[in-house]
């Protein structure tokens, strides 16, 4: 029999390893049961910040070379700033593991959506397309206004299949290797992709150096959500995960939507519409597995595709403190 010896000695030796599964797992799901308002999440107000510095630094008509640099110069000055205030605050914290929290919380950014594409597919189911639009507008680049129904799914498709790439898997991972700082660091490095889109001939090359450099960061997260998208639709899927499309015209998450696409059945990609130094601008995109037009119930099928994978990850830090204490124990024996 074990006696409470062993409980002191694993807080003792373990102590901050259980500390920080638990912090971690709590992050995850509080954010998906009580996720910020989009309106008052903190990234908002970075990607603002992003786009006003971008319309006085980025000048498509000058050299490439200068558009790189300003692009890697206008990043730098975006990113670091808030990286290592943020970081010195941490190290001076007598309670780091509720910064920590609280960090890992807003950082999981992609958990607040699968609400807005429930309220997306209720709107649409009732013929309320504006709705529908109005709900999507916080959460993407593009504009909506002009989208049609199969362009509401597309959308709301689309981002149910790429961000638990960068929000729930890369939190988990990044939190591993280096803590709360490197998830920060990486996820507002992610957000700038996502306000300087590199498939917009405006952002070609100002976007350039953090688009290849997300690239590299997040090809391990990318590749582990494209596997658990690939078990939940099954095995026979699983030849998407080596047979894609090398061509992705700079789109972030191109084969988490190939991927999806090849096991909802359904045509993704396309045309859009971006507003940019108070013009519209339409981008040509090519279409990802021309097939069928998605309807409101693949937005269902796709919630239900994303969730599963998501409770897949949720688990997973669950079940890591569970399996590690179970080992200690028989150690203990």
């Amino acid at each position: 029999m074990i006696d409470s010896t062993f409980y002191e000695q694993l807080i003792r030796i373990d102590g901050s390893l259980l500390q920080s599964c638990l912090v971690l797992f709590m992050a995850l799901l509080i954010s998906r049961v009580a996720p910020i308002s989009r309106k008052y999440h903190p990234i908002v107000w970075f990607h603002q910040l992003a786009i006003l510095l971008s319309q006085k630094v980025s000048h498509p008509q000058r050299d490439p070379k200068q558009q790189l640099t300003a692009g890697l110069l206008a990043s730098i000055l975006l990113v670091v700033p808030i990286w290592f205030t943020t970081y010195f605050i941490l190290s001076l914290a007598a309670y780091p593991w509720f910064f920590d929290f609280v960090l890992l919380y807003f950082c999981i950014s992609d958990a607040g959506f699968k609400p807005v594409a429930k309220d997306v597919v209720s709107s649409l189911e009732h013929g309320q397309k504006e709705l529908a639009k109005s709900y999507l507008s916080p959460w993407l680049t593009q504009q909506t206004s002009s989208l049609s129904e199969i362009g509401i799914c597309k959308a709301t498709i689309e981002r149910l299949l790429i961000s638990p790439s960068y929000g729930t898997v890369a939190t988990i991972l990044f939190y591993g290797l280096g803590g709360t700082p490197l998830v920060l660091l990486l996820h507002l490095l992610k957000q700038l992709e996502h306000c300087w889109p590199n498939y917009v001939p405006q952002y070609r090359f100002f976007s350039a150096p953090i688009y290849f450099l997300n690239r590299f960061i997040y090809a391990i997260p990318i590749w582990l959500w494209n596997f658990t998208l690939v078990l939940q639709g099954g095995l026979k899927n699983i030849n998407i995960l080596f047979k894609q499309p090398s061509h992705t015209d700079g789109i972030y998450g191109y084969s988490s939507l190939f991927i999806g696409s090849k096991i909802l059945q359904v045509e993704l990609g396309g045309p859009q519409k971006f507003v940019i130094n108070h013009k519209e601008q339409r981008v040509a995109i090519n279409k990802i597995n021309p097939s069928r037009m998605p309807e409101i119930l693949d937005i269902k099928n796709a919630i239900s595709l994303t969730s599963w994978a998501v409770t897949f990850w949720i688990s997973f830090t669950i079940a890591i403190p569970i399996l590690w204490t179970a080992l200690r124990w028989l150690q203990a024996m």
